[in-house]
């Protein structure tokens, strides 16, 4: 009798992966005020919730569906990108963003944290 060895891989159907940033890379200087950020999109996701902060530690500690109340950005949108909506930020600060893919039953894993720093001739008063 010849013994058969089968290999299988456990897949689990709606797991959502990490989303892969593009813009802004890490650690880019002279970003404006209003951001655009982009990223790959996930396979089953419906939509993402895209998170900025001024404390990494903020962002390495966030448990998943829970509000990020250190974010000046904490937003779901259907869409790969999200700019960053007006007087949000401020100038001379270092922010630190991640993504994460969500759909009707879990909400993914986040992204590697990147950072970036804004560029300091574009804030004026825009009351």
């Amino acid at each position: 009798m010849v013994g058969c060895l089968f290999l299988a891989t456990l897949v689990f159907a709606g797991s959502l992966a990490a989303p892969q940033l593009d813009v802004p890379k890490d650690k880019a200087k002279n970003q404006v005020l209003t951001t655009v950020l982009k990223w790959a999109p996930v396979a089953g996701a419906k939509g993402y919730r895209v998170f900025v902060t001024g404390n990494l530690e903020t962002l390495k500690n966030l448990p998943p569906k829970e509000a990020c109340k250190d974010c000046f950005v904490d937003e779901k949108t259907e869409a790969p990108t999200y700019q960053i909506p007006p007087k949000r930020l401020k100038k001379d600060i270092t922010y630190y963003w991640t993504v994460r893919a969500f759909n009707d039953t879990e909400e993914g894993p986040s992204a590697e944290i990147r950072s970036y720093t804004m560029a300091s001739t574009f804030f004026m008063d825009m009351d």
